[in-house]
């Protein structure tokens, strides 16, 4: 069926034709209510008249419309209107691979970036349990600038005839749904059989590794410039499939070792011989771009005599070791760890524990022997400290207490310090529990000096603190300076003979074009502070140097550490270098040269999704951007949310119509803006702002008229989390005196400050009934995170809603539905009856989605997900051996 343009199929306005195949017709169409054009697959005419495959189809398609991904084209729903039945899809301009490979072989390095963006949609679909089953070029469109995105993800199994029918295993051809088409769409047929897996050609069963066969012919295409199997009918094609070998001589001179490896492994004819996971043909080829010396084998090479760095990116001479790297190559990395004539600069990856995944702290021992990391179970969310030697392909897990965070090494390497649940800890590595040294509500970072002392910043708007290292009340070491408008001193580090220690003395207008922000030297005994360099960095100290952030990437610049003074200009090291929001740089160095960083952006994208209530997709709201807060407006028509968008850490506010599909600028000020909450009659966007402090309360039209009005902050600095119906208060978080954060009420006449919730745990994620009567909240009370109600206005009684973990509660607008967010990934409903004793039901799970939080419109219908866009958590650190060889001298 052949739609004209003009023609209407629901809502949606046909434009204009973009292509036929054995799936449908695919149209270009416009969707007024969201104003925007999106694909529109025609399902064919017989296809819809089978009702048991249509109902199996949208079964199908459902669970397709749960991908999320920057490089899978998104299915928005599906459309019925006059006895058509159309597919909505995302509209990805530009050309297909295909086209993009009429015109030959593309170059090495652009082959693998595109296959490195195909990859990682694969491996974001097989972890879903969703096999493509058709890849091919004509399914991936690859602009030459811009994202890569692969198309009809998993249609081939929705459209198929034969699942789930009682069939021979010679129909099972139709797992390719091109090939029981007739013989008119021959270019079709012959296009799909050219990259069938052999099991998927001989009518075997089909699963995740029939991808990685398709993913091998499709790179071995894009490098050759030739089809891996041609013939002139579909049964030669077939027939080369199941017999033939492929000719990995016809690769390009200079195409690296471990490509052609990759190839010959994903190019297995047995299914149980082949690349088991798409996961790791993406690390291969993350690490081959990585070298610089792309289209050299990569072999363990000696670096000469050092050399200036010419670009900020690392000249490494050993190709990527996993966790489970043998001890011969940990003998190797340790014997190369010599600053002397013909050492050599060694790179080599380090992964995270299996069904783990690295937080963002580590830290190198002080020989650099060991590491010890932050990292969180995927499934629970529970976080620890792991310890690993370099020399040994295992880690261990050190602390299992959940926050285990920012860790740092005594002076001989016996003990770690760490800070968790709002305390500063030690553990001795010759075993036995955490032992805890003092309060430390919201740190950043401490130091391990040797006369037995630790140097922290207990919290987030302080100065520094000092306390024996075998417990004791903790005393202030620095204050910040008014004068300078200081908010915080942080990420101490001991300098050598633990007569001073470097930090950070960071200001009110970092980020701003005054930003004052400096890396610092305290001498103890004097207390005189000297500014060596203006950076908004933790900094970090190696013999001679010292190393700090900026713009992306590490620098390290000659220091002085008797006389306090830097020399030259910094040489840049690494880059990109992932940065936190928190201003702590992801990396570490040791005394005898070994380096270790995470490469990153600062902070981490992610992505915002409408999502119903079975958690399938609807539409994509905002895309691989640097988000954080966001909330939807109490009429659910507006969403105001906070993005970094230079991705220096300043984040400003912005609103968009979620009816018209317009966004505007709500904050323009220098400095961050962040945790917006609605005015209860939509009027007004109330948010923290930090160009002050890190917690001073702002109020502003949503309209964006006006000027921005101050409402208040206190000395521990508040943030907003709820607006009541009747204007005249907030509830707020600030840090309380019993732990790191609590829950307060704030009158915003009289500006007074009272307790609502306040425990010697954390205290977070306040949620006002829509009567506020209730609030909901998350404690670590019970141990670990759960959701609690408790009553407010005089009321007595309190609630624990969850049992298995809980975070972020929502109300429903009526106040008759609880939502909250439970590990692993799973959205949870109670019901609510209100009274003067509500009564709640038992949780039960909506939906499981890879969600970090989420807003809900007022029917509780539609929900707003943030989900990670990339997983920084999942890939490697890289180690550096004697990095100081890359910088001229």
């Amino acid at each position: 069926m052949t739609l004209a343009a003009g023609t209407k199929l629901g809502t949606f306005e046909v434009l204009s034709p973009l292509g036929a195949g054995g799936m449908g017709e695919v149209y270009r169409a416009h969707d007024p209510r969201l104003r925007r054009d999106v694909a529109i697959k025609v399902l064919p005419l017989a296809f819809t008249q089978d009702r048991e495959r249509l109902a199996r189809f949208e079964r199908e398609a459902q669970l397709l419309a749960q991908l999320h991904h920057p490089h899978i084209a998104s299915i928005f729903g599906l459309e019925e209107s006059d006895g058509v039945r159309a597919l909505v899809m995302e509209l990805v301009e530009g050309p297909t691979l295909a086209e993009r490979l009429a015109g030959g072989a593309l170059p090495l390095e652009e082959s693998l970036a595109i296959a490195l963006q195909v990859a990682e949609a694969l491996e974001d679909a097989h972890e879903k349990g969703i096999v493509h089953r058709d890849l091919k070029p004509q399914n991936i469109k690859a602009p030459r600038e811009g994202k890569v995105k692969v198309l009809d993800f998993g249609l081939a199994k929705a459209m198929d005839p034969t699942v789930g029918a009682s069939t021979s295993s010679g129909s099972q051809l139709s797992m390719s749904p091109t090939i029981t088409r007739g013989a008119t769409e021959i270019g079709t047929i012959l296009g799909t059989a050219a990259y069938m897996a052999p099991e998927q050609a001989s009518g075997g069963s089909v699963d995740r590794r029939a991808d990685i066969w398709s993913f091998g012919v499709v790179l071995y295409e894009m490098l050759t410039g030739r089809r891996l199997f041609e013939g002139e009918t579909v049964s030669h094609v077939l027939a080369g499939v199941l017999k033939d070998t492929p000719d990995f001589s016809a690769l390009p001179p200079g195409t690296p070792d471990r490509i052609t490896d990759l190839l010959r492994h994903c190019l297995r004819k047995k299914p149980r011989e082949r690349l088991q996971a798409i996961g790791d043909a993406r690390m291969a080829i993350e690490e081959v771009l990585a070298d610089p010396r792309l289209g050299e084998s990569t072999a363990v090479a000696a670096v000469p005599a050092p050399a200036p760095l010419r670009a900020p990116r690392l000249v490494w001479a050993l190709a990527a070791i996993g966790l489970a790297a043998a001890l011969g190559l940990g003998a190797l990395w340790l014997g190369a760890r010599r600053s002397a004539p013909g050492a050599r600069v060694l790179q080599a990856s380090l992964m995270p524990p299996d069904e783990w995944a690295f937080g963002d702290t580590f830290a190198l021992s002080p020989d650099g022997r060991r590491i010890v990391f932050e990292a969180y179970e995927r499934k629970t969310g529970t976080r620890g400290v792991w310890l690993r030697a370099l020399d040994r392909g295992e880690s261990t897990r050190l602390a299992p207490a959940d926050g285990g965070e920012m860790p740092f090494w005594s002076p001989d390497g016996a003990h770690i310090g760490f800070f968790a649940e709002g305390k500063l800890k030690r553990l001795s590595l010759q075993g036995g529990p955490a032992q805890t040294i003092c309060d430390a509500p919201t740190p950043r970072g401490g130091t391990w000096g040797s006369d037995g002392r630790i140097i922290f910043t207990p919290s987030f708007r302080t100065g520094l603190s000092v306390v024996p290292a075998g417990g004791g009340v903790p005393k202030p070491l620095t204050a910040l300076d008014a004068s300078r408008r200081e908010k915080s001193h942080r990420f101490p580090v001991f300098l050598p003979g633990g007569k001073a220690v470097l930090f950070l003395a960071q200001t009110a207008e970092w980020g701003a074009k005054n930003d004052e922000s400096a890396i610092e030297a305290l001498e103890l005994a004097s207390g005189k502070r000297t500014r060596l360099v203006t950076a908004n960095s933790s900094p970090f100290f190696a013999p001679g140097r010292i190393l700090f952030w900026r713009d992306g990437a590490l620098l390290a610049q000659v220091f002085d550490a008797e006389r306090l003074r830097l020399e030259g200009d910094p040489a840049p090291l690494a880059s990109p270098v992932a940065f936190t929001q928190n201003e702590q740089a992801l990396a570490g160095v040791s005394a005898e040269g070994t380096l270790v960083y995470r490469g990153g952006t600062r902070g981490t994208f992610s992505s915002l999704v409408w999502l119903d209530r079975t958690g399938l997709g609807i539409q994509a709201l905002r895309d691989r951007e640097l988000l954080t807060d966001f909330a939807l407006s109490h009429d659910g028509k507006r969403m105001a949310y906070a993005v970094n968008g230079a991705g220096q850490g300043s984040e400003d506010l912005w609103i968009q119509d979620l009816v018209r599909g317009s966004t505007s600028r709500l904050t323009f000020e220098e400095g961050s803006e962040t945790y917006p909450v609605w005015s209860r009659d939509d009027r007004y966007v109330y948010y923290s702002a930090d160009r002050k402090n890190d917690g001073t309360v702002f109020r502003r039209a949503a309209d964006g008229t006006g000027a921005a009005e101050e409402i208040g902050t206190t000395a521990s600095g508040i943030w907003p989390l709820a607006a009541s119906a009747d204007g005249k208060w907030l509830v707020v978080g600030s840090v309380g005196a019993q732990s790191s954060q609590d829950i307060f009420r704030y009158d915003l006449a009289t500006k007074e400050i009272a307790p609502l919730v306040a425990t010697p745990f954390l205290d977070v994620d306040g949620a006002l009934s829509p009567d506020d009567r209730l609030l909901a909240y998350a404690s670590e009370l019970s141990g670990r995170w759960e959701v609690y109600v408790q009553a407010l206005d005089g009321g007595r009684g309190r609630w624990q809603i969850s049992s298995e973990g809980g975070l972020r509660p929502r109300w429903r607008a009526d106040g008759r539905e609880l939502f909250f967010l439970a590990r692993p990934d799973r959205i949870m409903s109670v019901e609510v009856e209100p009274g003067a004793a509500p009564r709640f039901s038992a949780p039960r799970e909506l939906f499981r989605h890879q969600v970090e939080s989420f807003d809900v419109t007022p029917d509780g219908q539609r929900i707003v997900g943030r989900r990670p866009a990339d997983g920084d958590g999942s890939k490697p650190l890289t180690l550096v051996s004697n990095w100081p060889l890359l910088i001229a001298r």
